[in-house]
């Protein structure tokens, strides 16, 4: 049985680390760029490393939000042990337990037996335990004390990870805090960003190596239906639930994107953009700051560059063989392969790999990340301990009543709606985040609204469809404008409807 070296202590402080993924070898950019700015000490090692991750057949550790390993490296082996901690916009906090071992032969009973849940039969766990999957990879590490005395670790991880059947490339940067202020690693990571291609990544080496050993791809996540908050939570507490909940589906669904080129996933973390700026539109006002003013600025601008994905999404309710017009649209061959051409020519156009490695996404993530946890409008803004639901009923009822008088009581025609779609959904944003403030007599107020908000993107598919059916030459042209012009009156009725409903509903709050 492996030994335990009793003068090294079970426990190591709490690891507080940012991780990336680059789109290149970003070596050579951090020696020239990002390390001459630091005007600090720097140690330099390298070496390879095989890690083996362990897991009982039901992978108990992991649905308790643990990781095992077993690290060797020139015959010298470690086994770690990774319980549940909080991954903030990229911001990793998790308490990490390290054991020199003299074989590479994992063994959990030599952990402090305090460290685990009282329900778990150690014994019995170390007896079930079987490898699941090895990362493989050449490290770099530069050890880092910059001007003022903080110390970093910034290691360059190149390699796999590997099951017997299938294996995922890992080009990753972990920035971890060794001494120091946590706003420190930020300011390096986005030294980082500025010129390397960089994104946020909030999954671990083992996250990639549990979806090889499913056989399942990573799937886009969608927004829940509202965020769950506390009744009783601060303004201060609301605000960050948001902020890290926006953030946290960002950053899942661009990942899903980069390894799967799903368009939901793009769809997806357009929408959790959206939400990300609206929380900060309405929390504005009240933790006034700085930097919170200058994040919204820059993520206004940085969803400019996005505006391409709202065609994207019409054509895929066009295309989906699933949707409102699949029976009569799929099989028009000629106008599927022209919107599948379209789609293909917006992507290679606006190159969304690029966007969500590209500067202003990283620096819009880590700074979001670094503002919920400096706090900075502690120093100037008043009323942040107020409870959200003081707040909340104001916010609620001055949406509504301008989106009211934006949907008047006279008959309302396909422009006019898609005129009032930005504003319906911001409204719905709002309610998405204080909704759970209120009773359960909230559905039967927004359910109409939501499904107005689907009637829009539906309008914006046929009107995408109108708009490509008078530029092109296709066979059926005029059976198709009919039919277009149908669909239209026909979905335009059923919103008229719906609408009459969503103005007679009762409001919630």
């Amino acid at each position: 049985m492996p030994t335990r070296d009793s003068s090294v202590p079970s426990q190591t402080p709490l690891e507080v680390e940012l991780k990336l993924i680059a789109l290149h070898d970003p070596l050579v950019a951090f020696e020239e760029y990002v390390l001459p700015n630091l005007n600090g000490q720097v140690h330099v090692s390298k070496k390879t490393l095989k890690n083996q991750y362990f897991d009982t057949p039901e992978q108990l550790l992991r649905q308790h939000k643990m990781g095992l390993r077993v690290r060797s490296a020139n015959d010298e082996h470690e086994q770690t042990l990774k319980m549940k901690g909080s991954t903030v916009g990229g911001l990793h906090q998790r308490p990490e337990y390290n054991l020199p071992l003299s074989t590479a032969n994992v063994d959990i009973r030599l952990f402090d037996a305090d460290i685990w849940p009282v329900t778990f039969d150690i014994n019995g766990i170390q007896e079930a335990l079987s490898p699941l999957f090895t990362t493989h990879f050449h490290r770099t590490t530069y050890h880092i004390t910059d001007a003022d005395d903080n110390e970093f670790e910034v290691v360059f991880d190149v390699g796999e990870v590997a099951t017997d059947n299938d294996q995922h490339p890992i080009n990753e940067i972990e920035l971890e805090l060794v001494k120091g202020l946590p706003n420190a690693l930020f300011e390096l990571a986005n030294s980082i960003a500025q010129h390397c291609e960089v994104r946020v990544n909030n999954l671990t080496k083992a996250a990639y190596g549990y979806a090889l050993v499913s056989g399942k791809s990573l799937q886009p996540k969608k927004m829940a239906y509202v965020l769950p908050i506390n009744q009783k939570a601060s303004t201060e507490a609301a605000f960050e639930t948001a902020a890290a909940y926006a953030l946290k589906h960002w950053q899942h669904n661009q990942t899903v994107y980069v390894e799967t080129y799903k368009l939901q996933a793009l769809t997806e973390m357009v929408r959790a953009i959206r939400l990300l700026l609206q929380v900060f539109s309405l929390y504005l006002p009240v933790l006034q700051c700085k930097a919170l003013l200058s994040l919204h600025r820059d993520l206004i601008k940085f969803l400019q560059s996005l505006h391409w994905q709202d065609e994207i999404h019409a054509i895929r309710y066009l295309r989906s063989r699933k949707g409102p017009f699949s029976k009569r649209l799929n099989r028009d061959a000629a106008l599927m392969s022209y919107l599948q051409g379209r789609k293909e020519g917006i992507l290679n156009a606006h190159a969304p790999q690029d966007i969500i490695f590209s500067t202003a996404s990283a620096t819009i993530q880590l700074d979001t990340a670094a503002l919920l946890l400096n706090r900075p409008w502690r120093e100037s803004a008043h009323g942040y301990e107020t409870p959200v639901i003081e707040h909340a009923h104001g916010w609620l009822s001055q949406g509504w009543q301008t989106l009211l008088q934006a949907m008047p009581n006279q008959t309302m025609k396909a422009p006019q709606y898609l005129s009032a779609q930005v504003l319906l959904r911001q409204t719905l944003l709002n309610g998405f985040m204080l909704a759970g403030l209120f009773d359960e007599d909230r559905e039967r107020f927004r359910a109409p609204w939501l499904d107005l908000a689907m009637g829009m993107e539906e309008l914006n598919a046929l009107a995408l469809l109108k708009h490509i059916l008078q530029e092109t030459d296709l066979d059926d042209k005029s059976d198709l404008l009919t039919w277009t012009r149908d669909k239209t009156d026909a979905l335009l009725n059923v919103m008229e409807m719906t609408r009459n409903v969503a103005l007679n509903a009762e409001v919630y709050w």
